[in-house]
């Protein structure tokens, strides 16, 4: 009687356990994330003859690479921190999708810029577009629709990659965990880099113009 009871106690605790959800804390770098975020604009939304310009000027009059000791003295905190943005960059730069989608949005800047510019669409608190007048022409909605299907696709890109970096299962609920953060950080970067007169939304809804 004893042994069937301890069976059945030790049954009921394996099927407790099976049905228990594990939360797994995901290490989320706010700081190399937004350093991610600009690396990956810089290099995947800009024309390659800019790049290349920007390459050239780092080429010494000899045609070496300028010197680099001012690294030397580089805390070991501060370039474990740059080496870890890099680290989710290239990270990201493996997703062909989020590729695909930085450059779509590189290719229509000035679209996106002209609204902005116009004050009918601003920067919402999402990091996506939003518009501020009622109704926008299609062809303007639809430039923003196409503007924000691109940025859900790098700020899930962005998700996916500080999973792979924790190297943690690419789950539903990992994903939730860190997809509010990596949406926060790409939102604090468009408010950041906004021009002077473009509207921008903060974090409590408020809006404001540059």
């Amino acid at each position: 009687m004893k042994r069937r009871s301890g069976t059945l106690i030790a049954a009921m605790i394996f099927f407790l356990a099976s049905c228990a959800v594990i939360t797994v804390n995901i290490y989320f770098p706010e700081k190399d994330v937004k350093e991610a975020y600009k690396t990956l604009e810089k290099e995947l939304m800009s024309p390659e003859e800019k790049l290349q310009q920007e390459k050239d000027q780092k080429i010494g009059p000899a045609g070496k690479p300028e010197s680099s000791i001012r690294f030397e003295f580089t805390s070991s905190a501060y370039a474990q921190e740059a080496g870890l943005a890099d680290k989710i960059a290239d990270t990201v730069k493996k997703m062909p999708d989020v590729v695909n989608a930085y450059k779509e949005m590189g290719g229509r800047i000035a679209d996106t810029d002209r609204l902005r510019d116009s004050g009918s669409v601003g920067e919402g608190k999402d990091g996506f577009l939003t518009a501020r007048e009622k109704t926008l022409p299609p062809a303007d909605k639809k430039i923003v629709d196409m503007e924000n299907d691109n940025r859900k696709t790098v700020i899930n890109g962005m998700a996916k990659a500080i999973i792979r970096i924790n190297r943690v299962q690419e789950t539903p609920e990992n994903l939730k965990q860190v997809l509010p953060q990596a949406t926060e950080q790409f939102a604090a970067i468009r408010r950041d880099s906004a021009k002077k007169g473009w509207w921008v939304q903060d974090a409590n809804g408020n809006w404001s113009r540059k």
